[in-house]
């Protein structure tokens, strides 16, 4: 009897076995988004000490890697994906293929929690087919220190803005730095072109002895509330917040929060250090100090001389833009503004097809122009975002500053950093500091060109170099 048990025993626990290491490994296969789109969706799914799963999706077409997956539940054949950031749930359910007879494909759905899905069905490989970039400044879990999901209100709008907090082991009086994303609604992590930017900056601080809270956007990942209506002053609002919130901590200094910003971050830092005077200090990293309506400009100029367009397309694409954003500006509304920019476009079709064909490639312009490739500069918030100017800011901010740019970035040009130290050095600011890093791009990674598309094809996520330097000055100022 007790050898019959003790086999049933074996044979229960080698069942287990197989049906959980029968999900482990690498899937992948394509997504039928439309008839004319499809796109190669992926997962890497691993086990975990503590005998849960851990896993990550790469959305391969997009060439966006190492999406967090946050919830991976199996029921015998059964298993569930989610990644909240994208707001998706991937159901599947093994099935044998019929060349090998072995349970190599997840047969499922994907699509937004609570809706139907598109159909997704999955092969198990060895090595995927495919290349999938090398990221090896991103931490693995287990992490080596503290970490935690958190939540805080803005109470003055009555959203909820969800996080990560982490902080060293054992740490009971830690500065804090907050991070605070660029533009468009993005997650805690800043994930751009496959980069996790801040898990990548989180975890360098927190291994240095900083606790770190980074958080999604207001309408992005998990957080609260309308990205769309939000100014940058709104998202100040919410990094204010964010500050009271580590000050309501007990394992965090109050007197050494401070606030980092990258790229309209660095414009939203500064505000926030207006808005908040516990603010202890702020860096920011590829900030601009003029009008984002003249980044805009300037920023066309650059990319669309690295790509090779004429001079002359420059030009006219910088005047289309010029009259797109007066007739905004100085619109009753936003339905006005659109009926009179569709005929102020409607008057560049000439030009704009005498252009050469690739020369308008080049420059994103479609012929005849259409209102719907304007619809980013004419969202509720631009129409604050546009056009105020965030040297005025900087001349009301008190606490320590720590500016930073590449100099080969083509979105915030260099000369923003002159701006930035002209600017606090009239205001009295005396206590600031700038770099300018030679062959750094605008997310600060080493490069060789700085266009936009070199992003994807580097490895590395930050520099050393520049992360070294930030933790040195707060470190010095502290």
């Amino acid at each position: 009897m007790k050898k019959l048990l003790f086999t049933l025993l074996i044979t229960l626990i080698s069942t287990s076995m197989v049906a959980k290491e029968t999900f482990i490994g690498k899937w992948y296969g394509d997504l039928k988004v439309n008839p004319q789109i499809k796109l190669t969706i992926a997962f890497e799914i691993s086990s975990l000490a503590n005998g849960e799963y851990d896993a990550v999706m790469h959305s391969v077409d997009q060439k966006s890697y190492n999406i967090t997956v946050d919830r991976v539940i199996t029921n015998k054949d059964s298993i569930l994906i989610e990644v909240k950031m994208l707001s998706v749930i991937f159901k599947g359910r093994l099935a044998t293929d019929s060349a090998s007879n072995q349970k190599t494909v997840l047969t499922g759905t994907f699509g937004n929690p609570g809706g139907r899905g598109k159909v997704l069905n999955l092969n198990r490989c060895d090595e995927f087919p495919f290349k999938i970039a090398k990221r090896p400044q991103e931490p693995r879990k287990p992490y080596p220190y503290h970490s935690e999901n958190v939540s805080f209100t803005n109470t003055k709008e009555g959203i909820s803005l969800r996080g990560t907090f982490t902080k060293p082991f054992g740490a009971d009086n830690a500065p804090a730095i907050i991070l605070i994303s660029g533009s468009g609604p993005s997650d805690r992590n800043q994930t751009i072109f496959g980069h996790k930017v801040f898990l990548v900056l989180a975890d360098y601080f927190t291994s240095n002895g900083f606790a770190v809270l980074r958080y999604d956007d207001r309408g992005a990942g998990e957080s609260q509330g309308s990205f769309r209506k939000a100014t940058v002053r709104d998202h100040a609002a919410d990094a204010s917040f964010a500050i009271d919130y580590l000050k309501s901590r007990a394992d965090v200094d109050s007197s050494r929060i401070g606030l980092l910003g990258h790229s309209l971050g660095a414009e939203i830092a500064p505000i926030a250090a207006t808005i908040n005077s516990s603010t202890a200090f702020i860096v920011l990293m590829a900030g601009a100090a003029i009008s984002l309506q003249d980044v805009i400009f300037e920023q066309c100029d650059a990319i669309f001389t690295s790509k090779g367009a004429s001079k002359e397309g420059i030009a006219l694409n910088r005047e289309i833009l010029e009259n797109a954003m007066e007739i905004f500006k100085n619109s009753a509304n936003d339905s006005i503004a659109k009926e009179h920019i569709k005929v102020n476009l409607a008057s560049f079709d000439t030009r704009v097809s005498a252009l050469d064909k690739s020369d308008r490639e080049k420059l994103g312009l479609s012929s005849p122009l259409k209102i719907s490739d304007y619809g980013g500069l004419l969202m509720p918030f631009m129409r604050y975002d546009l056009f105020h100017n965030p040297s005025e800011i900087l001349k009301d901010v008190k606490c320590p500053v720590f500016a930073l740019i590449g100099d080969k970035d083509i979105q915030v040009l260099p000369h923003n950093l002159d701006i930035i130290k002209q600017t606090l050095t009239y205001a009295g600011n005396t206590r600031f500091t700038t770099k300018l890093y030679k062959n750094h791009n605008h997310l600060l990674q080493r490069c060789t060109t700085g266009d936009i598309d070199e992003y994807g094809e580097i490895e590395e996520t930050i520099s050393e170099e520049v992360v070294y330097d930030i933790i040195q000055w707060i470190k010095k100022i502290n």
